[in-house]
């Protein structure tokens, strides 16, 4: 295959992403209004739908034996997301968004804060001892973030959830219909979440750049684009501490894939195989959820006094790509 082949069909692919995955959350919305199911249950669905890029993304990483792609892949949405975050916060500043934003969102930042430097321990410390091929900090992972979100849940009251949702949104379609078409969007995310991943693994053969940033920044903008539909759908409609808490969320549900992830690579601790890369990237993403606790910490300020947090990460974004860059 030639070069521009490959590069053709990773823009294509990275622009189906956003298609299907935004296509497959609606779909999700419409399984709930047609079976009546309750709004966790739909929160989880639609979750796990537009977390789909991630996780076949980095599946697919696994299956072709590139654990730098893998985790470079979660790590970098995470960046991402949280870059989107403070863009979004930028065109929404006289709402001043973060002002808005309950303790649920500010303990998610700390819950993802913790498990991003389990993440990094993972990346520097060499644990001889696993369960089996699992590594002691992808089970910490796990258990972190179990414990972690339920004390969240329990400690918290989610202010600005409940929503009255207009009803008979989708009376145009049958039940299964809708089940039909999720169905087939599922499908069709992993299909083109697979081959996503296999094209930016020519595409850092071909160029020579490392998989860490093709990983980090290439597949990571192009699976993360969902969840910044979601979050600019929830702040367009004014739910401020939704769209804010629901993107904290994700970021820490994508760490809770690369824990996953590290159990279906059999052919070592997948945070060891990983590159050093990948430590700027997620260093860079604890500075950043750290600038968006102060934010949210922080009563209304004046404008330029208010902005200063989310325009550093904004900046800082460009700067860690090119240091993860100059480091392939």
């Amino acid at each position: 295959m030639n070069s521009w082949m490959v590069f053709a069909i990773f823009i294509l692919s990275g622009v189906s992403t956003f298609f299907v995955a935004s296509r497959l959350a609606i779909f999700g919305d419409a399984v709930k209004e047609k079976t009546k199911a309750s709004s966790a249950f739909i929160g989880a669905l639609i979750g796990i739908a537009i977390s789909l890029p991630e996780l076949t993304s980095s599946v697919t990483a696994v299956w072709i034996d590139s654990p730098d792609l893998a985790v470079g892949n979660l790590v970098g949405s995470n960046l991402f997301n949280i870059m989107g975050l403070a863009i979004f916060d930028v065109v929404y500043r006289r709402h001043q968004i973060m002002t808005h934003a309950t303790v649920e969102s500010k303990l998610y930042g700390w819950l993802v804060v913790f498990m991003t430097m389990i993440v990094m321990a993972g990346l520097t410390l060499t644990l001889p001892a696993h369960i089996f091929h699992i590594s002691y900090t992808s089970i910490a992972i796990v258990l972190l973030y179990f414990i972690g979100s339920k004390w969240i849940n329990d400690r918290t009251e989610y202010q600005g959830r409940k929503v009255k949702r207009e009803q008979d949104r989708y009376k145009e379609y049958s039940y299964k219909q809708v089940l039909w078409r999720f169905i087939a969007y599922a499908i069709a995310i992993m299909v083109i979440g697979s081959i996503l991943t296999i094209t930016a693994e020519r595409i850092s053969t071909i160029t020579g750049i490392g998989a860490s940033f093709i990983g980090s920044f290439l597949v990571a903008i192009s699976t993360s684009l969902p969840d910044a539909v979601s979050v600019g759908t929830a702040l367009k409609l004014r739910n401020f501490n939704l769209g804010i808490s629901s993107l904290l969320g994700s970021n820490a549900f994508n760490l809770m894939i690369l824990a996953f992830t590290d159990v279906i690579y059999f052919k070592g601790n997948l945070l060891e195989n990983a590159g050093r890369a990948n430590l700027v990237t997620g260093g860079a993403s604890i500075l950043f959820i750290l600038l968006i606790i102060l934010s949210i910490s922080r009563k209304k300020a004046k404008s330029f006094g208010y902005l200063w947090p989310s325009a550093a990460i904004i900046a800082a974004y460009f700067v860690t790509t090119y240091l993860v860059f100059e480091m392939k």
